[in-house]
């Protein structure tokens, strides 16, 4: 699944990414692409509120599109997130599948042909 989340990062609008990415994980994605490129980050949440907002647990890896400063995430300090600086790089290892992905033990992937939804909010858009 991926998601392209636009607008301003607040605790008001945080829990709709939560939730966003909570509804993908019940809906059975375990392998979510998060463009936060056009994301704002009003520097209201701690970093490990920051983190908070992606539910935790072996079952989820979250490939993260846009600078890492963007969320203030460290790579390599949390093994649920893939970084990668732009567009084109993610849909490279999204096109290749799940075998260029990093292991995902535990975890069935479940990647989509195709799938959308759009949803409006004062986070912007997901999409």
């Amino acid at each position: 699944m991926w998601l392209a989340v636009s607008g301003r990062l607040a605790r008001s609008t945080a829990p709709m990414l939560t939730g966003a990415l909570r509804l993908r994980e019940a809906e059975g994605f375990t392998v979510l692409f998060v463009d936060v490129g056009a994301l704002a980050d009003d520097r209201e949440l701690t970093l490990q509120e920051i983190r908070d907002l992606f539910p935790g647990g072996r079952r989820l890896a979250f490939h993260i599109i846009g600078s890492a400063d963007d969320l203030r995430l460290q790579p390599g300090h949390d093994r649920r997130f893939v970084f990668h600086p732009g567009p084109a790089s993610a849909w490279t290892v999204w096109v290749r599948g799940p075998s260029t992905m990093p292991s995902t033990r535990g975890r069935k992937t479940v990647l989509p042909s195709v799938r959308t939804r759009s949803r409006r909010s004062s986070l912007g858009s997901i999409t």
